[in-house]
């Protein structure tokens, strides 16, 4: 079998039983090293990069480096999920800074076969954080002081406009 339909029943694995996240499947022959799955999940926005083979690492190419390491440096969340065929074990990778050889990361979630779905949608969750809302008293707080330009010329001795 092929290492892209590996991948393409990894993607069926992960659609049918992860709830909760909005995935979008990204195929791109125009954008090199663009990740698999775009997602949103509890208001944070977030790529995975799909890899099904024997390998025990997560094996990228150039292009899905760079891009990777763009998109973090800018402040972006990435998730690699490598199916580990030979050991067997599904890992959860979360690069959050450059790096250039993908055998230096180290997975923060792995789940033995047969994988426990509801354990690896919290893994996701967990890796993208949660946001909460801030309140309304925080948002006043920080609210910024009025400048000159904010503010209407008055007439001294009367106190209204002119």
């Amino acid at each position: 079998m092929s290492e892209g339909n590996k991948e393409a029943l990894l993607w069926q694995k992960i659609k049918r039983n992860i709830k909760n996240i909005f995935f979008t499947r990204v195929e791109s022959s125009t954008i090199n090293g663009i990740p698999d799955v775009h997602c949103v999940a509890n208001q944070r926005v977030f790529w995975i990069e799909l890899k099904s083979d024997y390998v025990s690492y997560p094996k990228l190419n150039k292009w899905q480096v760079v891009w990777i390491n763009k998109y973090i440096k800018h402040g972006g969340i990435m998730i690699i999920c490598k199916e580990a065929l030979k050991e067997p074990a599904l890992k959860l990778y979360r690069p959050v800074s450059s790096f250039t050889d993908p055998r230096e990361l180290k997975p923060r979630f792995e789940f033995s076969f047969p994988v426990q779905w509801p354990s690896v949608q919290d893994a996701l969750q967990q890796l993208t954080g949660p946001v909460t809302a801030p309140s309304l008293e925080s948002c006043i707080k920080q609210s910024r002081p009025r400048s000159r330009l904010d503010t209407v010329p008055r007439s001294r001795s009367q106190g209204h406009l002119r």
